[in-house]
């Protein structure tokens, strides 16, 4: 066998397994997108933005819940015919984030833009007007 021979049977052997290990199904395993969360002064809001590149902005959820924000959606694998993959670092898959604050966030007060993959959320809080509420502790015997 020549040295040529050789060659071609290397890169016959490396192909034929980076092919046939990109042509089997991905598992999407999901991932947790990266997210920047500051307090800005000037307009007593919380912005909160999350890196959720290659999708569209209606398969992203927001929702705000007391104290938390979620995020969810599914950053589908793109399957496309004729296609084989040598490599995939990208994450794919279902996605959920939570983001958790300290203080109380008002809905109303709540707006949110997706602009070049990033989701941006502005966060207004609560009014805490109610002030101090009693909390009634009960005996032992009381239902």
């Amino acid at each position: 066998m020549s040295i040529d021979d050789i060659h071609s049977e290397v890169l016959r052997v490396f192909n034929d397994a980076c092919t046939t290990r990109a042509q089997r199904p991905v598992s999407a395993h999901g991932y947790c997108p990266p997210a920047d969360v500051y307090y800005e002064s000037d307009t007593g809001e919380i912005i909160a933005r999350v890196e959720v590149p290659g999708m569209e902005r209606d398969d992203i959820n927001l929702f705000v819940d007391r104290r938390q924000v979620i995020v969810r959606g599914e950053r589908p694998f793109p399957v496309s015919e004729g296609r084989s993959y040598q490599q995939v670092e990208l994450d794919y898959g279902p996605f959920e984030r939570r983001l958790r604050f300290a203080v109380d966030i008002d809905p109303d007060k709540t707006a949110a833009t997706y602009e070049q993959g990033v989701l941006e959320v502005r966060l207004g809080l609560a009014d805490r007007e109610r002030g101090v509420c009693q909390i009634p502790i009960r005996g032992e015997r009381e239902p």
